[in-house]
């Protein structure tokens, strides 16, 4: 085989692979949210501080800027309810209610004791307003990865697509071992 030759299979197993891939993605062809239920965030919010080494590596949060009126608390016993569905997976995960108004952590308090409250700033209302009335999944460093809409769908649609990913997450959780 000639230097030539062999100079043009490389070239042509490198670049027919790279050229079918980026075709694929710029026509459309590849369909990004295959797997995951939520929509990922297109910029990085972090809604609450770091979790400390530990056990809790996800957190499931709603966020609301409002006083929690009656969606609020069918949000917060459909968060309760998934929590619960987790099972002994429940070690890996907290249930929030990521808020401003800092009345809604009585209200919390008296609805279940699984739930915490993060009270976020004042000065985080612009970020928050982008999420509001959504469940997000937010990693260890406390940043919000996917949101799930609580307008678009049913609420039980929306636990079992929370809960598909947050296992997905879970599995392939590599920090925990």
């Amino acid at each position: 085989m000639t230097g030539k030759r062999f100079f043009l299979l490389f070239f042509l197993c490198a670049f027919v692979p790279l050229a079918a891939a980026k075709l694929s993605l710029s026509y459309g062809w590849f369909n990004k949210s295959a797997a995951n239920k939520g929509q990922w965030l297109e910029h990085e919010i972090k809604l609450i501080p770091a979790i400390a080494n530990g056990d809790m590596h996800w957190s499931i949060a709603y966020v609301t800027t409002k006083t929690c009126e009656s969606n609020c608390v069918e949000a917060l016993n459909l968060l309760q309810q998934l929590y619960t569905g987790l099972g002994r997976k429940q070690l890996g995960v907290q249930a929030l209610l990521v808020t401003t108004d800092a009345s809604n952590v009585d209200i919390v308090k008296q609805f279940s004791p699984a739930i915490k409250t993060e009270v976020a700033r004042k000065n985080m209302e612009l970020q928050l307003a982008t999420l509001q009335q959504h469940f997000v999944i937010i990693n260890q460093q406390g940043v919000a990865l996917l949101q799930y809409s609580t307008t678009e769908k049913l609420p039980v649609p929306i636990a079992a697509d929370i809960r598909s990913d947050l296992l997905r997450l879970l599995n392939y959780d590599r920090s925990r071992l």
